[in-house]
């Protein structure tokens, strides 16, 4: 007698060497096409960094440097005297535009080059005392 096929294939496709899965097509992404490259603005940023690092290094050197400095600049942050602390920063020899922000838990100051809002570039530093 002849035996059904259900018996040996419980889930009903053909026992042949086609994929028991249905065939989804694949979808290839197209690549997006980028600009050629031009490493002229990325040179200008990290040269205008260089001049920020070194004006970094002009703080925190005075910082490090001078004890009656620092608790110049300590007490006057505390005391909530930002004109105090602007002229303290800037006393240190640095000619960039700084942005001084100041809580009971420390000091940041960021530094900055740009001449527009979307001119590159600024670094801030974050001291804790």
């Amino acid at each position: 007698m002849y035996t059904p096929n259900y018996y040996f294939n419980p889930y009903g496709y053909l026992c042949r060497r086609e994929c028991a899965l249905p065939h989804f097509p694949t979808y290839y992404c197209i690549r997006q096409m980028f600009q050629p490259i031009s490493t002229k603005q990325f040179v200008q940023s990290t040269e205008k960094y260089r001049i920020l690092l070194n004006e970094a290094n002009k703080i925190i050197n005075k910082i490090a440097a001078t004890p009656k400095f620092s608790y110049n600049l300590m007490d006057a942050a505390q005391k909530s005297n930002k004109p105090k602390v602007d002229q303290l920063i800037k006393s240190t020899g640095i000619t960039v535009k700084t942005i001084n922000q100041f809580t009971p838990d420390g000091l940041i100051i960021e530094l900055t080059n740009a001449q527009d809002e979307d001119d590159c570039c600024s670094l801030r530093l974050a001291f804790k005392w």
